[in-house]
C-alpha cells in the first residue's frame, strides 16, 4: 500500500515537472510574440528617402552577399515591394505577418532567435536580410539554388525567378492576383531600373559622372 502511494506521489511530481518543462518554452514563445508583434510598433509607411535607401541596401545585399544575378534581384525586389514596400517594421492588418518578407509567426520567431543569437537588430534591414540569407542557405536552399542563383539574366529569367520565389518562399494568400502584380513590377519597374543602372549605390553613381568642364580662364587662375 505504501509502495503504491509512494509511486503515485512520484508520478505526480514527475507530471508537474513535465508540465513545467513543456510550458516554459510556450511561455517564452508567447513573450516573443507579444514583443515582436506589439500593435504599438511603428506601422507608418516609410518616407520616399527611406524607401529609396532601403531599396539600394537590399539590392547591394542580394548582389554582393547572395551573389544573385540581376534577374533574381529584380524578382526578389518585386516580391518585397508587394510584401512590405521595403519597410522592415511592416505588420499586416491581422498582426500575423511581419517584416520585409512578411514572415509568418513561426518563421518570425525563428528570425527573433536568429537575430538575438547573432547580435542583430531584428527590426533592421540588415538583421532581416541576414535572416533571409539564413533561410535561403537552409530550409529554402532549394529555392535559392534551383530558381534564383542560376536564373537566366534577362527579363524572362526575372519573371521565372519571381514566379518561383512568390510561390515557394512568400506564398501569399491571393496567389494568382499577387503573381500578376509582381510580374508587372518586374516588367515595368525593377528590371528596367536594373538595366538602366538606377539601382547602384550613390557613391558609385557619383564616380561614374564625368567631371565638370573647366574653362581656360579658370585653369589659368
Amino acid at each position: 500500500m505504501r509502495a503504491r502511494r509512494a509511486l503515485r506521489a512520484a508520478a505526480s511530481v514527475l507530471l508537474v515537472f513535465t508540465l513545467l518543462f513543456c510550458l516554459i518554452p510556450l511561455r517564452a514563445q508567447a513573450v516573443c510574440l507579444r514583443e515582436f508583434l506589439d500593435p504599438e510598433l511603428e506601422r507608418a509607411s516609410l518616407s520616399l528617402e527611406e524607401r529609396e535607401a532601403n531599396l539600394l541596401r537590399i539590392t547591394a545585399f542580394l548582389r554582393e552577399e547572395l551573389k544573385l544575378p540581376d534577374s533574381a534581384v529584380a524578382a526578389i525586389l518585386a516580391n518585397m515591394d508587394r510584401e512590405s514596400s521595403f519597410n522592415p517594421r511592416a505588420i499586416d492588418e491581422s498582426g500575423n505577418f511581419f517584416g520585409l518578407c512578411q514572415w509568418s509567426r513561426t518563421r518570425w520567431l525563428n528570425c527573433f532567435h536568429f537575430c538575438r543569437e547573432n547580435d542583430l537588430d531584428r527590426f533592421s534591414v540588415e538583421g532581416q536580410l541576414a535572416f533571409l540569407q539564413y533561410e535561403l542557405s537552409g530550409e529554402y536552399e532549394w529555392v535559392y539554388s534551383g530558381f534564383l542563383l542560376n536564373a537566366e539574366d534577362c527579363e524572362d529569367g526575372a519573371q521565372d525567378a519571381q514566379y518561383a520565389f512568390c510561390l515557394h518562399f512568400e506564398a501569399p494568400l491571393e496567389m494568382e492576383w499577387e503573381q500578376v502584380r509582381r510580374s508587372w513590377l518586374v516588367a515595368e519597374v525593377y528590371w528596367p531600373m536594373i538595366t538602366e543602372g538606377k539601382l547602384k549605390p550613390a557613391e558609385e553613381t557619383a564616380e561614374e559622372e564625368p567631371p565638370l568642364p573647366v574653362s581656360p580662364d579658370a585653369a589659368l587662375n
